[in-house]
Order: structure tokens, then C-alpha cells, then sequence
């Protein structure tokens, strides 16, 4: 009886253990990213419906900025991080409720796949959408499990994975896929409330992402490649990158060699053997990982946390395959060897996360905050690179020509280098004495004559990120 009560709870045990440890990470040593403060202005300063116009400079759906949304009404400026926090991960909580609670899967590999790289910290500590696709089709599968599921519900499910990223919408196909397999197609099986739900989902993704008018894959891109190249990286980076993280150098900064490539067959090789005997799921997992490949070939060729979109759907594929660690000992070899590599680089990544900051932009907003009195604007030189700064300083900053206050940036704005004569005059029109300068680097003293030097913030830091503030005054 005793047993049987311990088995009960351990998975709610194991559940908020992994969100409390999660969220101590996120809490205690976790700086947010560029991208990270970029949808919370988004959804902070944006209406509903200039939100959504938006959505073609993001590249991204709705549903993370949306659900963002909800958070700002508590906005004061000065807890962001916190409501930012809070609010991925309430989601983080969700899907790990799923993969703890609510799968029949392994405790051990529970444990695991909690443990690894993608769940862990890219998706976990890391504040991004990604783990509203975690939760949706971790989600989904929990219903497709169960024999006489709400239709109704499914159909909702797959219009909400849909909005969350393209990912989601490729794992959508494939999962209908899964459906559509499992019994003999007639036409009259996409008329079903599940697949309306699918339809409309795509319909809503493509009317509010495309076409896209965002240059942000040709500003993150880290080189133009051969079309061999873009096919070999993309290979690489969708299955060694992914399921042996760490064991070749990041795909995406050095490119393909024979050894990640090799690697990469032999991950192949290893899906289909977990596979083999699941024609249903070794064709929704072959649809994922095919249409994973054409859209890292032909559109974007993608990073580490767009690759690992693979490995949250093998999580999914195994729910619904069932698996015993101790009569299938080659799958659970392969799954552990998977397990092994993810959970190594997890703790490299938190490691270093603990270790060094990963830009100064902290260390810069929290010393304007404190520093800089409210009536004093603070001029950005470089927009792109000062939004994580105001996030810390929990104040806009200006920018010239226009002399208006920014939180967020359109990745397609081309950057404005003032003169002097300009920032003085933006002084004068702002009635105060001298204004602050936030510059990336240093600035020219050339350009730049009257500018001092007040403060630098160029320490040791993980993306070589510093900032640099100057006083300027209006005389």
C-alpha cells in the first residue's frame, strides 16, 4: 500500500522539483536576452492589432506575444524580469506536468529528458515561446492516447500549436499525419473538427507571419553558403547537432565536417531502429524530420534551439510508441546515448550561465537606473543592441532622427549615427542640460568631441557584449 501511495506521487514530486529547479536557475542567474526582452515590448507597447501587423518583422506567430500580452497589464516598468519569469514558467510548469504526470513513459527517462540540453535550458531557463510548443503537442499526444478523446478539444489544440511557432505548425502536420495513418483516409476524415482546427491554424500562421518582410535572417546568418553546404549543415544540424549535441562544434557558427555528418546517419539509423516497428509513428516522425530539413535547406537554415524542435518531438513520438527499458535494451541504449549527450552540454550551458554573464547589459540598465535621474534621456547609438538595456533600466531611451522613445526594433530599421550638432539640438528641445550617450562600443572622438566618457561596462561576458555611456552637454 505504501508502495503503491509512493509511485502515486513521486511523478508530483519529480514535477515540482524540476519547475522549483528550473526556476531558481531562471531566477538566481539567468540575464534575458536580446530576443527575450524584444516580444515583451512588443507585447508591452503595442495595441492587439498593431501587435498582430507586427508579426510579419518577427517571423514569429501569435500565440507567445498574445499570451505576454496578459502580463504587461501588471507592468510598473521595474518588474518586468520578474512578470517575464513568471510568465514562461507557468509554461515551463505545464508541459513538464504532461511529460512527469501525465506520460506513461519511464520515470528514469522522465528524468532524462528533463535533464537534457533543449528542456532543460534552451527552452526551460531561456524565456522564449518555445515552450508553448512543448506544452501544446505534449498536450495533444496526452489526447490521442486516450480512445474516445474530445474532438473538439484536439481541433483547439492544434490550432493553438499552429500559432506557436513553425515548428509547431511542421509537428501539426506530422501528428495529422499520424491520425490520417492510423485508419484507412477517406476524404470525408479532414472534414472532422480536428482537422478544421488543423486547417484554420495554418490559414492564421501564414495570413500572420507571410509573407515576411523581416531581414532578420539575413542579419542572423552567419554566412552565405553553397547550396551543398546549406544541405550538408542542414543534415548535421537537424540530427548530430540535436541528438549528439556537443560531440561536433555548433553547426551553425563552423559549418559541416565528415565526422557530424557521419554522426548524423548514425543518429538516423537509430530513430528508425526506435521506430521500426511503428509504421504509423516512423512516418509522422520521417514527415517531421523531412519537412525540419526542407525548411532549413530552402528558407532558414536554422540554430541550436530551432533544431532541437526535433528532439521534444521524439519525446512526443515515444509517448505514443510505449517503451520497456528492460526488454528492449538496444532502443533504450540509444535513447540513453541521446540522453547522455544532452544532459552533458546541459550542464556545460548552465555552468557557464552560473560562471560569467552573458552580455553587460544588466550591469549597464541597473546602473542607469540608479545613476541616471528620469528627467535626463538617455540617446541610444545602436537600437538593436540597447533594448536589453532598457529592459534593466526599466525606462525607454530616445533615438535620432526622430527623437522619440524605443523599447522595441524592427529588424529591417537600418542603423542612424547622429552628429554632434544633432544630439545637442535634442538637448536643447528636451530643455535640459546635457543628455547621456549608450553606445555599443566606443565612440569616435572625432565625431564625437565634447562627448565624455562617464561609465563602461566591458567585463568579462559570454557574447562580448559591452556598453559604453558618455555625457554630452548641450552647449
Amino acid at each position: 500500500m505504501k508502495k503503491d501511495r509512493f509511485n502515486h506521487i513521486l511523478p508530483y514530486i519529480l514535477w515540482l522539483l524540476f519547475v522549483c529547479i528550473i526556476g531558481y536557475f531562471k531566477i538566481a542567474h539567468h540575464e534575458l536576452w536580446k530576443d527575450e526582452w524584444q516580444a515583451w515590448f512588443v507585447a508591452k507597447d503595442l495595441g492587439i492589432k498593431e501587435l498582430l501587423s507586427f508579426l510579419y518583422y518577427e517571423g514569429h506567430p501569435s500565440l507567445w506575444y498574445l499570451y505576454l500580452k496578459i502580463f504587461t497589464i501588471f507592468s510598473t516598468s521595474t518588474n518586468d524580469v520578474a512578470l517575464i519569469t513568471a510568465a514562461h514558467l507557468l509554461t515551463v510548469a505545464g508541459g513538464l506536468y504532461f511529460l512527469f504526470v501525465r506520460f506513461r513513459l519511464p520515470i528514469l527517462l522522465k528524468i532524462l529528458f528533463a535533464l537534457s540540453y533543449f528542456v532543460f535550458f534552451e527552452y526551460g531557463i531561456v524565456n522564449r515561446g518555445y515552450f508553448l510548443v512543448i506544452l501544446m503537442v505534449f498536450w495533444i499526444v496526452n489526447l490521442l492516447k486516450t480512445e474516445n478523446y474530445s474532438k473538439s478539444q484536439f481541433g483547439l489544440l492544434m490550432f493553438l500549436l499552429c500559432q506557436t511557432e513553425v515548428y509547431g505548425v511542421l509537428m501539426a502536420i506530422s501528428l495529422g499525419l499520424f491520425l490520417i495513418s492510423k485508419e484507412k483516409f477517406e476524404i470525408n476524415t479532414l472534414k472532422t473538427r480536428e482537422f478544421l482546427g488543423f486547417f484554420l491554424g495554418v490559414l492564421i500562421f501564414v495570413i500572420s507571419v507571410f509573407p515576411r518582410t523581416s531581414g532578420h535572417v539575413a542579419r542572423t546568418s552567419n554566412k552565405a553558403l553553397t547550396f551543398t553546404d546549406q544541405v550538408l549543415s542542414a543534415v548535421q544540424g537537424n540530427l548530430s547537432n540535436t541528438y549528439l549535441i556537443g560531440s561536433t562544434n555548433d553547426t551553425f557558427t563552423y559549418g559541416w565536417t565528415a565526422l557530424g555528418l557521419i554522426l548524423s546517419f548514425i543518429c538516423l539509423g537509430g530513430l528508425w531502429f526506435l521506430f521500426r516497428n511503428f509504421k504509423t509513428l516512423l512516418l509522422s516522425g520521417g514527415m517531421f524530420l523531412v519537412s525540419m530539413l526542407a525548411f532549413s535547406i530552402v528558407l532558414y537554415l536554422g540554430g541550436i534551439r530551432q533544431w532541437g524542435m526535433g528532439f521534444v518531438f521524439l519525446i512526443a513520438l515515444l509517448e505514443l510508441r510505449g517503451i520497456d527499458l528492460i526488454k528492449e535494451k538496444v532502443e533504450t541504449v540509444i535513447l540513453l546515448v541521446f540522453c547522455l549527450f544532452n544532459i552533458v552540454h546541459c550542464s556545460k550551458a548552465v555552468l557557464e550561465e552560473i560562471k560569467i554573464p552573458f552580455t553587460n547589459a544588466e550591469k549597464a540598465g541597473l546602473f542607469i537606473r540608479d545613476k541616471v535621474p528620469v528627467k535626463v534621456p538617455v540617446v541610444a547609438l545602436n537600437k538593436f543592441e540597447a533594448t536589453p538595456v532598457s529592459g534593466y533600466a526599466g525606462r525607454k531611451f530616445f533615438e535620432l532622427p526622430d527623437g522619440t522613445e524605443f523599447s522595441y526594433f524592427k529588424w529591417v530599421d537600418k542603423i542612424y549615427l547622429p552628429t554632434e550638432g544633432e544630439l545637442k539640438l535634442f538637448a536643447k528641445f528636451k530643455q535640459v542640460g546635457g543628455i547621456i550617450l549608450l553606445s555599443p562600443k566606443p565612440i569616435d572622438t572625432l565625431r564625437f568631441p565634447s562627448a565624455q566618457l562617464w561609465q563602461t561596462f566591458d567585463e568579462t561576458n559570454y557574447k562580448k557584449e559591452n556598453y559604453y555611456l558618455y555625457t554630452l552637454a548641450a552647449k
